[in-house]
């Protein structure tokens, strides 16, 4: 045996094993006498270790020289702290240090971008690392800490995959309303806490199918009760109570905005005038216009597309207004694209845009994307395989055939040998429908003006139904131009003129949608469609002013 070398650790050095499991009376006594073998950090070509049940206070910085890593278990031992290291384990998948003595955890915690399951349950946290770019993470366990709130980052909209929450039996006080952006969450425990209410914001949460809220001293005891019967029960009710917080904040709005913009007696006309929304058209301008081209080949296999911009958008009316954006195409892509099977949206940022584009479609290994929330260009094949990986390896995890966020969506392309794609004037795909579109177009915050895309290989009308009922939500988001000059505010001017700063995402000021017309040709020049044509947007909850009327 090497000088001081474990048997287990030469062992698997001369086998080159992939996994390392170190547990029992015998490594105890090790650990007690003599510490850790630190000759583990040499078997670089491991995948999981598992250190369970010992003595361990302590973990050498050298951790991070296991760079294949893809499992660390260090279970019910005794660790009071993680080096900052353990954030250069950048394959790390699953991470499981529940059952020890830890008070904190490094901030280098929030590099580990490739993490799907994070177990930090049974310790004495009081606080935790920024979570937001765990964008793969599906399960986050935090139970029986000292923690009073959520980790910073847990609501981040990018976190689609996240399906399970359990923070039970901590010191929670409050739960943020932004928890609505986890469309995909399925299972939220925050049983055993110290909360008094729950957000009414929590019923947008659609897949959600399991909320444990016992043990909490709720000021609506109903909300204790409804948690007994049902969670189905508990989020339609918090449903209603959200309802009545907007009608409650709409009338209190018209009143205000009725104030501020008193009519002479009788002028009837001008105040129904004032109450209607208004969708502005925008008339598609040859020399300036954005044109689109669809090719021969993207025919056969998702042929039809319906494109418009949206000008003059205002992100920062609020805090929510931004969230309530993506979660609106979420919920159409549940609802009137049924599940993205008949058609799927697109959002980008026009200023990230270079025209003329091309509607095309190619072999999975001739497109190159860097697809939302990453860094690095892959083709779509590489793409689809690593996203079937992580889907077999999300149901082999929870042993379910049920699957949320992007990986639902993988056979909409089976057995398909070319894949369509958006492309601007540089050749760079900037979407992949149905599955992702680019991070080079993404839209943010401070995004003014917004191309929407709707594709289907179901038919032209599914795409104006669609894009449609998104113009006519996103009005209603109230993150247009106010209609006239209703006084409407956003929070930085508010600020700055030395007013209370209030949450108007809920507030509905009557507004002006600005759209411009986008047109889609084929290969020969002739037009395939123009949207919107004079013919669309024939609802009756808004006006339309066309500027070539």
């Amino acid at each position: 045996m090497a000088s001081g070398m474990w048997e287990e650790v030469l062992a698997a050095k001369n086998e080159n094993r992939r996994e390392l499991n170190l547990q029992g009376t015998a490594i105890n006594k090790r650990i007690e006498d003599r510490g850790l073998d630190e000759n583990i950090f040499s078997l670089t070509n491991l995948n999981l270790l598992k250190i369970a049940g010992t003595p361990l206070v302590t973990i050498s910085d050298q951790l991070s020289s296991l760079t294949n890593l893809t499992s660390l278990m260090l279970t019910n031992n005794k660790l009071k702290s993680l080096p900052s290291s353990i954030g250069g384990l950048v394959t790390l998948k699953v991470l499981d240090i529940s059952g020890n003595n830890l008070e904190s955890l490094p901030d280098s915690l929030s590099n580990l971008v490739n993490i799907t399951s994070l177990n930090a349950n049974l310790n004495q946290l009081t606080t935790f690392p920024q979570v937001s770019k765990m964008k793969v993470l599906a399960y986050l366990s935090i139970s029986r800490n000292k923690l009073t709130s959520l980790p910073d980052g847990i609501c981040d909209p990018s976190l689609t995959l996240l399906s399970t929450i359990d923070a039970a039996y901590n010191e929670i006080t409050s739960l943020p309303a932004e928890i609505s952006n986890l469309s995909h969450l399925i299972k939220l425990d925050v049983s055993s806490n110290k909360l008094d209410s729950l957000p009414a914001e929590l019923s947008e949460c659609s897949k959600l199918r399991e909320v444990l809220i016992i043990e909490n001293k709720m000021k609506d005891r109903k909300l204790l009760k409804l948690a007994e019967h049902s969670t189905k029960a508990l989020l339609n009710y918090l449903k209603i109570q959200l309802e009545k917080q907007q009608a409650l904040e709409s009338s209190k709005n018209k009143k205000t905005d009725s104030s501020k913009k008193k009519k002479k007696a009788g002028d009837k006309k001008d105040v129904e005038d004032l109450e209607r929304d208004i969708m502005s058209v925008l008339q598609f301008e040859t020399e300036k216009g954005l044109l689109i081209t669809s090719t021969l080949a993207v025919m056969s296999v998702r042929q039809y597309l319906v494109c418009c911009i949206i000008r003059n958008l205002d992100f920062n009316k609020s805090n929510n207004m931004f969230k309530r954006f993506i979660n609106l195409q979420t919920r159409l892509h549940e609802s009137i694209c049924e599940k993205r099977q008949t058609a799927t949206i697109a959002t980008h940022d026009m200023k990230l845009i270079k025209g003329p584009l091309t509607y095309d479609a190619a072999r999975p290994h001739l497109i190159q994307i860097t697809p939302l929330f990453k860094s690095k260009i892959v083709t779509a094949e590489v793409l689809m395989k690593e996203l079937r990986e992580e889907a077999e390896a999300f149901r082999k995890e929870k042993k379910k055939s049920t699957l949320s966020g992007i990986h639902k969506y993988l056979e909409l392309l089976k057995d398909k040998s070319l894949y369509p794609c958006l492309k601007d004037a540089d050749g760079d795909v900037i979407s992949f429908p149905p599955i992702t579109n680019s991070e080079k177009t993404k839209v943010s915050k401070e995004t003014t003006d917004i191309l929407v895309e709707v594709s289907s290989s179901t038919s032209l009308d599914i795409c104006k139904k669609v894009m449609e009922e998104l113009l006519k939500e996103t009005m209603l988001t109230g993150v247009g131009t106010p209609a006239k000059d209703s006084g409407e505010k956003n929070e930085s001017q508010a600020t700055a003129e030395g007013e209370p700063v209030e949450d108007t995402s809920r507030m509905r000021f009557p507004q002006k949608l600005v759209v411009e017309q986008v047109k889609v040709i084929d290969a020969q020049g002739n037009l395939r469609v123009i949207f919107p044509s004079r013919v669309d947007l024939q609802n009756p909850a808004y006006d339309v002013i066309r500027n070539y009327e």
